[in-house]
C-alpha cells in the first residue's frame, strides 16, 4: 500500500506488552479519523508454525493453544474459525460471533 501521496496518519504504539519478544502496532487513520489499516509487528520467528505443517486439520486448533500462556482461547477460537472456512463450513451467527 503506498501511503505517500495519502493524507493518511500512523500512529505507533511501541513497545507492545503481553507479547513474546518484541512488538509494535502501526495504525493509519484517514482525514475523518476512520481507521485505513492497522498492523501487528512482532519480529521474532519462534518457529511454531513448522509444527502444524502435515498435521490433520481437526489437530490444528487443540496444537496453536500452546502458542503462548496468555490467550490459547484466542489462538483456539482464530484457528477454528480458519479450519471452518478451508472446509468450507457455514459461517457462524450474529451470536456465535
Amino acid at each position: 500500500m503506498n501511503t505517500s501521496s495519502s493524507n493518511l496518519r500512523k500512529i505507533v504504539i511501541e513497545p507492545v506488552t503481553r507479547v513474546e519478544g518484541h512488538g509494535k502496532v502501526t495504525i493509519l487513520l484517514d482525514e475523518n479519523n476512520k481507521v485505513h489499516q492497522t498492523r501487528l509487528h512482532v519480529v521474532e520467528f519462534r518457529g511454531f508454525e513448522r509444527f502444524i505443517i502435515g498435521r490433520p486439520y481437526w489437530e490444528i486448533p487443540v496444537l496453536v493453544q500452546r502458542l503462548c500462556g496468555i490467550c490459547p482461547v484466542s489462538h483456539h477460537l482464530a484457528a477454528a474459525k480458519a479450519m471452518d472456512i478451508i472446509v468450507g463450513g457455514e459461517k457462524l451467527t450474529a451470536t456465535a460471533e
